[in-house]
């Protein structure tokens, strides 16, 4: 990807997730630490130390995959970087406390529902109180 004045804006990569099975709904969010569904939402998005998917079919966790965010420390771009991995991988569903302009844009374009909820809740508790987990 190339910046202004024609420098490069090295990102790093990070491989998409395997596709989810049929029936099976995948949520993403970004998290201050890796401890899966016990993980605390971050309230920075695409720059927060861990990318946090989970798995759900019929009102049940099936899977939980924490990835470093290796896109976190990147100059520029990382909310398109962040934004393009998680639909490549699959994500119908991102929770927030807030995205920034670029990244809203990419996951609107895709179709994907974005939910807002304060920094600091676990993921457990967010999939809870949207109803995705029962």
């Amino acid at each position: 990807m190339w910046g202004w004045g024609g420098r490069r804006w090295n990102l790093p990569s990070l491989p998409p997730l395997p596709p989810p099975a049929q029936g099976v709904i995948r949520i993403a969010t970004t998290t201050e630490d890796n401890r899966g569904l016990d993980s605390i939402i971050s309230l920075r998005f695409a720059r927060a130390p861990y990318l946090t998917v989970v798995d759900v079919s019929e009102g049940r966790v099936i899977n939980v995959i924490v990835k470093e965010n290796v896109f976190s420390t990147g100059f520029h771009g990382v909310g398109m970087a962040v934004g393009q991995w998680l639909i490549s991988s699959g994500v119908k569903v991102v929770i927030a406390p807030r995205l920034g302009p670029n990244i809203q844009m990419i996951l609107t374009q895709a179709g994907v529902k974005v939910y807002y909820v304060p920094s600091g809740v676990r993921v457990i508790d967010a999939l809870k109180n949207l109803g995705y987990v029962k």
